[in-house]
């Protein structure tokens, strides 16, 4: 099996209409797999139309069947909570578990969130780790693997996601890899990678320029076409193939054009032929 290529949401964001959009720009541009964004409550550029990510309070079968009439299918759930966090990001997870459930979606991704200055790595990883165990028990009765994004002071480089990954053996948590936050927080993405590879289910395609020097970045919203950049994309798709990697690249670019681009750029390298022309 090859390869996939996939629409992230938040490369719509900008464009400041509802999630239908994006369903719409996915369907027109070939592709097969979109990634939705979920959020906590209610907000009013959502209720008006300006915002794409979808509330969790909202009924998931209207999302399902938007994406099904489509002939979409859900890649992922982006659903970002904290896992530092045990109230708030436990009941986010939670909800994302059972609307990723009804979408018939396998994945929900997240990340360790934002660290308290206050907080000291120990307590952290203990406070993961509890966390973990809470969301992985409900994930597993839904069949749903809870995947670890790069985002974070702990998941941008390799030591960090996968002493995360030892936290709990459960076979419902795993990594998406992300090449654009991996770069902005100052690590390779390629080399980085190479050393989680094991635990990958889904990728987060993102290309950024290398900064110079540290910046104390951990993630950026939406990279700029995937091949305009400096990261080395087709050297971190070569090293997916090489171990067999058949799940979806998530696209994650500033708007229609770039994710237009990136899908001309991405297709030869992952082996298939470019469904749409430059001027469509």
């Amino acid at each position: 099996m090859s390869m996939k290529l996939c629409a992230e949401a938040d490369a719509f964001r900008h464009e400041e209409k509802d999630f239908s959009y994006a369903v719409e720009v996915t369907k027109e541009l070939g592709l097969e797999y979109i990634e939705p964004e979920l959020m906590t409550g209610r907000c009013l550029l959502n209720v008006y139309g300006y915002c794409n990510i979808t509330s969790l309070e909202d009924d998931p079968m209207e999302m399902r069947k938007m994406i099904e009439d489509a002939g979409l299918k859900v890649a992922c759930l982006s659903s970002h909570s904290n896992l530092l966090d045990t109230e708030y990001g436990v009941d986010y997870l939670k909800k994302a578990i059972r609307f990723a459930y009804i979408l018939g979606a396998p994945l929900v991704n997240t990340a360790e969130g934002p660290k308290p200055d206050w907080m000291d790595d120990q307590d952290a990883f203990r406070i993961m780790g509890y966390n973990l165990k809470t969301i992985l028990e409900m994930a597993e009765n839904y069949g749903i693997t809870i995947t670890i994004e790069p985002h974070g002071v702990y998941t941008t480089n390799a030591k960090g996601l996968l002493n995360i990954m030892d936290l709990n053996d459960s076979e419902n948590l795993a990594i998406n890899f992300d090449t654009g936050n991996t770069t902005i927080a100052g690590n390779d993405a390629h080399d980085t990678l190479k050393q989680v590879i094991d635990k990958v289910v889904h990728v987060h395609l993102k290309d950024v320029i290398i900064p110079k020097e540290k910046t104390g970045e951990t993630g950026v919203t939406a990279g700029m076409a995937i091949g305009d950049g400096e990261v080395d994309i087709k050297g971190c798709i070569d090293l997916l193939r090489e171990n067999g990697y058949d799940g979806c690249l998530s696209i994650e670019c500033s708007g229609v054009e770039a994710m237009r681009k990136s899908i001309e750029y991405l297709t030869p390298l992952i082996g298939g032929q470019p469904k749409i022309s430059a001027g469509s």
